[in-house]
């Protein structure tokens, strides 16, 4: 049996037993759970500042070995998103050099700057690292893929010099757009007796007295003047050596004299509406081993991809030819 307690009362003069109150004993197992919640509380941090477990210790080297070699990893990472991008800059140059055309453009990640880096915390770190990483590995993988196919496929001879020269590559007039082809090659409608024949040619509307320029260097073997209203009218026919020859018909103006060499872009003459023509343009064809093929195929030089779709896309529509 637990013992009793007193206490002495003034008024009494008497010791008096002590009655136990439901307030004394909330308040004192109150004091003994905060004493114990303080007390766990404080070993808890005392075993986390002085014991580490295994897991810790490896975390904490890792974290200072980090921030140690943080600012040179972010150095290293800016310098090689210098060579990323100089790594973009030739090959932008070699397509230039090869298509004489600007490259199609292509967004580019954003890559965070060397200030962000060293103010990013770990976890943002690391995903720069993975993500520069990534993007030079595939660069290195592009660039390598791209000298072997310039090895293998693109490696030119001497004597493969004359046969390239030798390709009317270039639009046939100055200031050539796109939307400027009106009629294709292929079966198309004639525009007097509105039935179907095949368009030997691409029909390119300009003005009349646009210059009309030699697609590829050449001779001019034939040079023909007509006031007939039908067939060619004004033409020029263009040797250019391997198979090659060009005609550029409803000339205005003949500028050449037939058996001249011509350089590639020289001017042959101007637009016109000779012949048989409803409207003024040049009526282009690409005759290659005595057999017209079609003149969009050659079109390439200072054209981009996309606009070169948009060629594609105007000369495979079914309309009425100007000739």
């Amino acid at each position: 049996m637990a013992d009793s307690k007193f206490h002495y009362n003034p008024k009494t003069l008497r010791y008096e037993r002590v009655k136990i109150s439901i307030f004394n004993i909330i308040i004192t197992a109150v004091s003994y759970l905060a004493f114990g919640c303080i007390f766990f509380i404080g070993l808890v941090l005392l075993q986390n500042l002085i014991i580490e477990t295994p897991s810790e210790k490896i975390l904490r080297a890792e974290n200072k070995a980090l921030q140690q070699h943080k600012v040179l990893l972010t150095s290293q990472l800016w310098q090689s998103n210098q060579q990323l991008a100089e790594l973009k800059k030739q090959d932008i140059a070699l397509y230039q050099k090869l298509f004489e055309t600007n490259a199609p453009s292509e967004s580019s990640p954003v890559y965070p700057e060397r200030e962000e880096l060293l103010l990013a915390g770990t976890s943002d770190f690391n995903e720069s690292i993975e993500q520069l990483s990534q993007r030079f590995s595939e660069l290195i993988h592009s660039a390598k893929r791209s000298s072997q196919q310039f090895g293998s496929g693109s490696h030119v001879d001497k004597e493969d010099v004359p046969m390239l020269t030798s390709i009317p590559s270039v639009a046939p007039v100055e200031n050539f757009e796109v939307a400027k082809l009106v009629s294709g090659f292929g079966v198309r409608i004639n525009p007097f007796h509105k039935g179907q024949y095949h368009h030997d040619g691409v029909d390119i509307a300009s003005p009349r007295g646009t210059l009309v320029l030699a697609t590829a260097p050449g001779r001019v073997i034939l040079v023909k003047k007509s006031d007939l209203v039908a067939g060619y009218g004004n033409y020029v026919e263009v040797d250019h050596g391997n198979g090659y020859v060009t005609r550029y018909s409803h000339l205005e103006d003949i500028s050449i004299r037939e058996g001249q060499a011509v350089k590639k872009g020289q001017a042959l003459g101007s637009v016109g509406s000779t012949g048989g023509s409803i409207a003024p343009h040049l009526h282009y064809e690409v005759i290659n081993q005595g057999k017209n093929v079609d003149p969009v195929k050659f079109i390439v030089t200072g054209i981009e991809a996309k606009q070169y779709e948009v060629l594609v896309s105007n000369s495979k529509k079914q309309n009425q030819s100007l000739d």
